[in-house]
């Protein structure tokens, strides 16, 4: 007798409704979201601390400018010979001053000139009188490329001989 042919058994696969695709997208779409939300965030860092740089930097290309600017009395005695038609007072910064950036003198004012106390007229004297000059100055500093710019205004004095405030 023959055996009857053996029942086939067939494996299928249940069927899926793509369960698994549709969760791993979602996850690629998460990680991806989370990539680019990241890189953003380091690029708006990275901006914030170049701006902040370039801030810094002018304001210690103002301060450089003033410390040059006080470093020669010239400036002050001969005040009328640095000042340009308008009557502003018109200086070049050597180029290791300004770093590149632009700098203007706003004003360089003598402010005040006092006659100190308990001090003699008498030429000769122990006590000589020199004057104290009271003197402002007002620089701005501008980096063209980011726009940072700062201003300083100083304000100083000195002894020197009578008659060099233009007042």
């Amino acid at each position: 007798m023959k055996k009857p042919p053996a029942k086939q058994m067939s494996i299928e696969p249940p069927r899926q409704n793509g369960a698994v695709l549709v969760v791993a997208l979602l996850m690629l779409l998460v990680l991806t979201t989370l990539g680019v939300a990241t890189i953003t965030s380091t690029n708006i860092n990275l901006q914030l601390v170049q701006s902040q740089q370039r801030q810094q930097e002018t304001e210690q290309v103002a301060e450089n400018s003033i410390n040059y600017l006080l470093s020669d009395i010239d400036y002050f005695v001969n005040n009328s010979a640095y000042l340009d038609s308008n009557g502003d007072f018109a200086l070049s910064f050597p180029s290791a001053i300004t770093n590149g950036l632009a700098v203007t003198v706003n004003s360089l004012e003598c402010l005040l000139q006092a006659t100190p106390s308990g001090c003699s007229l008498v030429q000769g004297s122990s006590a000589p009188c020199h004057p104290e000059y009271y003197w402002e100055a007002n620089i701005s500093v501008t980096d063209t490329g980011s726009g940072a710019s700062s201003t300083f205004v100083e304000g100083f004095k000195f002894k020197y001989l009578a008659g060099y405030c233009p007042v």
